[in-house]
């Protein structure tokens, strides 16, 4: 027997893998497939062989002592769990896979780092390397996948994968592969050799960008733009007239080639925001379907994205810097916009016009001015908006933004005594079915939410800072439910009214923290039918210090607390928190549970 068990298998259930009596606990004898492209490798199943042949640890000890014992790779497991490889700078893993049919496979890592840029490799029989530069998911028990830029070329036949841990305290769960189909494209800024797309050495010009797009691509093929800077008196645009399918997606894929990824460059000015200058939007969809665009960044573009009319796209790795709008979309169905950001923008982050629906906004930022005083947004700027229609009946439904922070969304007008807006996310009547999880809204001069779509869906979302953290119009019939929320530190922006949770409409919360706020924790007004009507259970609602107006009632408004702290009256006790801070960001992540351990009300951190 060689000394490398290639049967993918932990050591504890080699028995099983070589048909021997085992004796393995009964949860460690369920076996697992087989390593194989395409599919899931879980980054505990490495190969059988030991330290040095297949995997080097930095020690020679499993420092958590939860599976596959002998071995020493460090395996830690989540209260869920799922199992992940927690892992030093230096160490590697070993996979030995079975790809039945040859091809490019397009290669993801799924990963938590707390902070900082980790980076990794992977490569295929000792050659032929990817690397992966991993963006910070903010703590340990957050995982987000990122997607290697090219695709790896592997032949029908067994292979040996090999993970390198390069940089960052990384903790992984798994690779996952997927079979490419269609043809390849290469494009750059200026070409090369006999510039037919062939590969990198005989590259596309960037001149023939929209030839490449309408006639080159077929349904399943890729173009990878090289990165660099693009920049023309005349900006460039992806326009594409044409579609994939849904089972052949048309893609493109911006390359880190050494000079960062592609950086297209308009001409739009924020001294003249209502003017494109030539620079409508980098990528522009119409009544076109079945697109894949990442890996492209841009700025000084009237839009960063502009759609309309289409369906199945999927956006992701974007970055639109100095722009008006980040992405704005008008009747676009099933799409998805990933691990992307906008930044210094002068009026919105994300615009929904309206009729979008069943779209997934995950892992985005929207900060427009990044905390720079001299960046002038436009009135009413907001991180993500989603408006009336003219058409009443297209209101947007069915979103979920997951992972979202809209923030720095502040506008000051002429006179200091107007009220000041500038929305987080701004959410119409129309808007129906839209839910929030996981995300932020942080340090904008208005709403942190200003909502009055029916009956939207919050779970594990924080608002610091806002002058009025949560504000909620709902008058649908179904309440808009918030879940395991926090609302901190409101603070004034004009002479109008602070709140942690104001509310003019039907709003239920659950294990959530309202704590700090200036002025009234709750204030419910009745300026529309029905009145205000809120219901807070298993929550915390309490002053930094000695206890205020837990809430501010308009008559005919309802409030009812049940199995809740509630800090009311000078007479009343606070709830002492561990560290909270009024410049809270999101670290450390228990700043707002309770010092008391007995108190099991109130917001706790996802891990």
């Amino acid at each position: 027997m060689s000394k490398r068990m290639r049967c993918g298998y932990p050591a504890v259930l080699l028995s099983l893998c070589l048909g021997l009596p085992g004796a393995a606990s009964a949860a460690e004898q369920v076996p697992f497939g087989a390593n194989a492209f395409p599919g899931v490798i879980k980054a505990q199943d490495f190969d059988q062989g030991g330290e040095g042949i297949a995997y080097h640890d930095t020690d020679a000890v499993n420092s958590y002592q939860l599976y596959r014992l002998d071995e020493a790779v460090d395996i830690g497991v989540r209260g869920s769990g799922t199992y992940e490889v927690r892992s030093s700078p230096g160490e590697w893993l070993e996979y030995t896979v079975q790809v039945p049919e040859g091809g490019n496979y397009q290669l993801s890592l799924n990963y938590s780092l707390p902070s900082g840029t980790g980076r990794m490799r992977v490569s295929r029989d000792g050659a032929d390397e990817l690397s992966f530069s991993l963006p910070a998911t903010g703590g340990h028990g957050t995982f987000q996948t990122v997607t290697a830029a090219t695709p790896l070329e592997v032949s029908a036949g067994t292979h040996v994968l090999r993970i390198s841990f390069d940089a960052g305290d990384v903790y992984l769960r798994r690779l996952s592969s997927a079979r490419l189909p269609g043809r390849f494209f290469y494009l750059s800024r200026w070409g090369a050799g006999l510039q037919d797309g062939s590969d990198w050495s005989n590259a596309f010009p960037v001149a023939r960008l929209q030839d490449v797009l309408d006639q080159s691509l077929t349904p399943g093929d890729t173009l990878f733009v090289a990165g660099g800077l693009y920049d023309s008196s005349t900006p460039f645009s992806f326009y594409p007239t044409t579609s994939g399918t849904e089972a052949l997606k048309k893609r493109v894929v911006g390359v880190d080639l050494g000079q960062g990824l592609p950086v297209f460059k308009g001409r739009w000015s924020p001294a003249d925001p209502g003017s494109s200058n030539k620079s409508y939007a980098l990528l522009r969809f119409t009544n076109v379907h079945d697109w894949v665009v990442e890996g492209i960044e841009a700025e000084a573009y009237y839009y960063g994205v502009r759609a309309a009319s289409s369906s199945n796209l999927q956006l992701s790795r974007l970055q639109f810097r100095r722009v008006r709008e980040g992405v704005a979309l008008s009747d676009v169905a099933t799409s998805t916009l990933s691990q992307s950001q906008v930044l210094r923008y002068t009026k919105r982050g994300i615009r929904l016009i309206g009729g979008v629906s069943d779209l997934r906004v995950e892992d985005f930022v929207a900060d427009a001015t990044q905390g720079d005083a001299a960046w002038s947004t436009e009135a009413f700027p907001f991180g993500v908006s989603v408006e009336n229609p003219e058409d009443p009946a297209k209101g947007s439904h069915d979103v979920v933004f997951n992972r979202v922070t809209a923030r720095n969304n502040t506008y000051q007008s002429a006179s200091t005594g107007d009220y000041q807006n500038g929305d987080g996310f701004s959410l119409e009547r129309s808007a129906y079915r839209i839910s929030f999880l996981n995300s932020a809204a942080l340090d904008n001069t208005d709403g942190g939410w200003d909502d009055k779509s029916q009956a939207a869906y919050y779970e594990n979302c924080v608002a610091l800072r806002n002058k009025r953290n949560f504000r909620l119009w709902n008058d649908s019939t179904q309440p808009t439910t918030l879940n395991n929320v926090l609302s901190a530190y409101a603070q004034k922006h004009d002479n109008y009214s602070t709140a942690g949770l104001w509310s003019q409409g039907y709003v239920e919360v659950y294990n959530s923290t309202f704590f700090g706020n200036t002025g009234s924790e709750i204030i419910l007004e009745n300026n529309a039918t029905p009145a205000a009507r809120v219901k807070i259970t298993g929550s915390i609602v309490s002053d930094a210090g000695t206890c205020g107006a837990a809430a501010s009632k308009e008559g005919g408004t309802t409030l009812e607390f049940v199995n809740s702290r509630v800090c009311d009256g000078a007479a009343g006790t606070p709830v002492v928190l561990r560290a909270p801070s009024s410049s809270w960001t999101g670290t450390p992540a228990d700043a707002f549970t309770p010092v008391d351990a007995a108190i099991t009300q109130g917001y706790r951190p996802v891990p």
